[in-house]
């Protein structure tokens, strides 16, 4: 190697380390640069699954008001197919849904008992219903009969609550407390 060096003159070798500077040069700022766009790769590539799974997120969100929104229009739908025959008469629903009790009442041989009556709104739809509790005092027999006649009602009437209270091995006799509702259009 030094009998080449020798060969050349003092421009030559300048020039040649001249040459050689700048080739390594070329190569760090090529290094350089190429860790900057790996870099930037590797930001980028973070980003794009942080925004996909921002959309998967965004997509499921959308379905699941979209099923939301869709079971809603079936309740719109039923409660179309209701008016004028399973629901009671805004106007007169109190007055009827006592009625209609009284003779449940009297389908099932219960005499009437206590009873308490509340009104509650049925939330994004034009109906409202009437909650009745009472207490029951019988046997299984007879509220087997009982919840019988109320399903086959003319009317709207569904069983929301029964609590049982107390059952005697015994007697048979069973204390609870129940809960109808009856539905009316507003």
């Amino acid at each position: 190697m030094s009998a080449i060096s020798d060969q050349l003159r003092d421009k030559e070798k300048r020039t040649l380390e001249r040459l050689t500077a700048a080739v390594l040069i070329v190569l760090a700022l090529g290094l350089l640069l190429t860790m900057w766009q790996r870099s930037r790769y590797f930001d980028a590539k973070d980003s794009l699954a942080a925004l996909q799974d921002r959309s998967r997120r965004a997509e499921k969100a959308r379905a699941d008001a979209k099923a939301e929104w869709l079971r809603w229009q079936e309740a719109v739908k039923d409660t179309e197919s209701f008016r004028g025959t399973l629901f009671y008469d805004e106007k007169t629903a109190f007055q009827t849904v006592r009625l209609d009790l009284q003779q449940i009442f009297g389908q099932a041989g219960m005499d009437i008992p206590q009873i308490s009556y509340r009104y509650a709104d049925l939330e994004k739809l034009p109906i409202k219903k009437i909650v009745i509790s009472f207490n029951y005092s019988g046997t299984y027999a007879d509220l087997k009969r009982f919840l019988a006649i109320v399903e086959r009602f003319r009317k709207f009437l569904a069983v929301e609550k029964i609590d049982f209270q107390k059952a005697d091995a015994e007697s048979g006799v069973l204390t609870l407390k129940m809960t109808l509702a009856g539905y009316y259009e507003t």
